[in-house]
């Protein structure tokens, strides 16, 4: 399942802004595996959640999909169940090996990959929003607005699962980039991907990911998994 990720493996003069290209896209599996502490357990959760919040006949979007695991662990999950599954990405490259992925795969349910911004992608009629490390790419002043439409496209009951990079003390930070550098990867490589993120990647404290959900409606808020300076919240309407 793709290269090792070696991106940032060499030293460089200049450092690009981070982008989902189509080196990211060949090393995707390998990166946010040793990348993301809990990425395995999110992604069982999110499977767990889908379980008892996902209704037939309703749609279920998949917001910053990347190569589609949310998506394909929620169809495994849940079975057959006649709901219609939308992996939202606007990366061409990873909706371009999504998509290729898909036609190869036989599904329980639907699922449609579309190259979208998901701040203008239209949504209703959902049991369940998925947005794993996403909106913390997106302008601040867009995150809102977001969550607020994600709320208004929840049915009652219906459940948003939001996984972020979190504003965290030096402590925590340190303490992620030792477990980067457990799997491998080199001081080099942890310090080049940094800088490259700098300008892409700007994360906010749970505080202020709290409040949001707050104001875009959501009643119940938790988070139920957090490592380092990762979270990943549940909300329910």
């Amino acid at each position: 399942m793709g290269d090792k990720d070696q991106l940032f493996s060499q030293p460089y003069s200049h450092i690009k802004a981070f982008a989902f290209d189509e080196k990211v896209v060949a090393v995707f599996p390998d990166m946010i595996k040793r990348s993301v502490p809990g990425y395995d357990t999110i992604l069982k959760g999110t499977a767990m959640l889908a379980m008892n919040h996902v209704q037939a006949e309703t749609q279920v979007y998949d917001l910053g999909a990347s190569l589609g695991a949310v998506s394909l662990t929620i169809d495994q999950a849940i079975g057959p169940k006649s709901i219609h599954i939308h992996a939202v990405d606007n990366s061409p490259p990873m909706i371009a090996s999504l998509t290729e992925q898909l036609s190869a795969l036989k599904l329980h349910n639907r699922i449609d990959a579309h190259c979208a911004d998901v701040a203008d992608f239209s949504m209703n009629n959902a049991s369940m929003v998925v947005s794993n490390f996403t909106l913390q790419f997106m302008p601040v002043a867009s995150r809102a607005g977001v969550c607020e439409a994600i709320y208004q496209a929840l049915n009652p009951g219906g459940v948003f699962v939001l996984s972020e990079k979190i504003l965290s003390s030096q402590t925590m930070i340190d303490y992620y980039h030792g477990y980067k550098k457990v799997n491998g990867y080199s001081d080099m490589e942890i310090a080049q991907k940094r800088q490259a993120l700098e300008d892409s990647l700007k994360p906010d404290s749970l505080e202020t990911w709290q409040q949001r959900l707050r104001q875009a409606g959501f009643q119940h808020t938790e988070v139920w998994f957090k490592a380092f300076n990762f979270v990943s919240m549940v909300a329910i309407k």
